[in-house]
């Protein structure tokens, strides 16, 4: 009765194992901070958010959590912004710079409406929507507005908002 082959195959796996966990987590770097706190990497170097909304955004799908490049063309690139070029048309700066969050970043252009009940959205991960609530007014922010209802007069907002719809007007009661 031998040794079955499995064993010392299984020893060698565990072996490297070890042997590779110590000269990955053994061997760190020496630390200047004496307070013993423990540091993120997002703590080293007190680098900010490169921008702080988007209404052009594109998301890395591959990656979790996910990350997020905005593609806005800006007069001048932020102090935090790591990458920045030139845009393709020449009419300003665009920041390459790329930031992980589990949230979609907040969009700069405020939606036409201040909430609405009945929203009609794509099913695009970053959706365009669409207003259908009737109202006495249209918000001053929207710039194509519907008549629908003549006695007493209602109106629509006809704009599309590429984003979130945003709060309902009505809350929900149970």
């Amino acid at each position: 009765m031998g040794t079955s082959p499995v064993i010392p195959a299984t020893m060698l796996v565990v072996a490297l194992l070890v042997a590779s966990s110590t000269v990955c987590f053994g061997a760190t770097a020496t630390d200047t901070d004496t307070d013993g706190a423990i540091r993120l990497p997002s703590s080293s170097g007190a680098v900010g958010r490169p921008w702080e909304c988007c209404d052009y955004v594109t998301k890395e799908p591959f990656i979790r959590p996910p990350r997020w490049r905005c593609n806005d063309v800006v007069d001048k690139c932020s102090a935090d912004c790591q990458e920045c070029e030139e845009s393709p048309a020449g009419d300003g700066f665009v920041c390459r710079d790329w930031i992980f969050s589990l949230l979609e970043p907040p969009v700069c252009t405020p939606r036409p409406w201040d909430c609405c009940d009945f929203a009609v959205c794509t099913r695009d991960y970053i959706p365009y929507c669409q207003c259908g609530d009737v109202v006495e007014s249209c918000p001053s922010n929207c710039k194509a507005c519907k008549l629908v209802e003549s006695d007493p007069p209602r109106y629509r907002c006809l704009d599309v908002f590429h984003g979130y719809p945003g709060p309902k007007c009505t809350p929900w009661i149970s």
